[in-house]
């Protein structure tokens, strides 16, 4: 049998939400299944954020699995330094890819929200515009660049909150001194 081009699309379009929605499930029960865990052993993690600044705007993002806006992050692997780590985690959730020279470390503190002791490295970046951004509908469902100021009233997680607390401190105090 042979085909036409284009004849089969759409079958292959209809399986693409599917896998999708199937994907952000997986994503969504092996967050629940980690939370249990964390609350039973309270592990000691790595992780970092990544905010990417344009302007006075920052790159916020909504995981599958959380009901709290987020920023591009993740753990650290093994032998991995934050900036590496970083970069890694922009590729993977946004389609932004940055070396790791470019990220800036910033800001560091320990999160026990999750009942969990996450020491967390928070790193910067400024850019000229705001790059593409892809996002794979699976693990990450949305990503945009939102005004500091609008990006505090919105329900984020208590980690980035205090981020972008600790940014709009250091961002007032530098127009302060010019």
């Amino acid at each position: 049998m042979h085909t036409r081009p284009g004849e089969g699309r759409e079958e292959e379009m209809g399986v693409k939400p599917l896998v999708d929605a199937l994907a952000r499930v997986a994503y969504r029960s092996a967050y629940n299944l980690a939370r249990v865990y964390w609350r039973v052993r309270h592990p000691q993690t790595h992780g970092v954020f990544v905010g990417i600044w344009c302007g006075e705007r920052v790159l916020l993002l909504q995981n599958s699995y959380k009901r709290q806006l987020s920023m591009p992050g993740g753990g650290l692997h093994r032998g991995e330094s934050p900036a590496e780590a970083g970069a890694r985690e922009l590729q993977e959730e946004v389609g932004v890819r940055l070396g790791p020279h470019a990220l800036r470390p910033c800001f560091e503190t320990v999160g026990t929200d999750e009942h969990k002791q996450d020491h967390v490295h928070f790193l910067e970046v400024t850019v000229e515009t705001e790059p593409t951004l892809a996002v794979d509908d699976r693990e990450v469902v949305w990503a945009g660049f939102i005004d500091l100021e609008m990006a505090l009233r919105l329900p984020v997680s208590s980690l980035v909150r205090t981020y972008l607390e600790d940014a709009r401190r250091r961002r007032s105090s530098r127009a302060t001194r010019r």
